[in-house]
């Protein structure tokens, strides 16, 4: 099961994101980190309203449950989060 260790990692990445992406747009506060990520305490402000794509549980069951399980999208998070922590992306 994936458990966010709660790292902020993931917070910072909205550079990779393409020029006029609605995500990016909607929260990149212009230095690639989210808008709604707190520096100092490395958590999101607004954590109960996060968007979709930023709460796993819930982008899982609108967008992927008919397409893997739900263990094989712990094992990709797990896998990408892993990464992303060791600056491999």
């Amino acid at each position: 099961m994936f458990e966010c260790r709660k790292c902020g990692k993931c917070c910072t990445l909205f550079h990779m994101f393409p020029e006029g992406d609605s995500i990016r747009e909607a929260l990149d506060s212009g230095d690639g980190i989210c808008r709604y990520f707190d520096r100092e305490s490395r958590l999101c402000s607004i954590y109960e309203s996060r968007p979709i794509i930023c709460n796993h549980a819930r982008y899982y069951d609108e967008y992927l449950k008919d397409r893997m399980t739900c263990e094989e999208f712990d094992v990709f998070l797990n896998t990408f989060c892993e990464r992303i922590r060791s600056d491999d992306v």
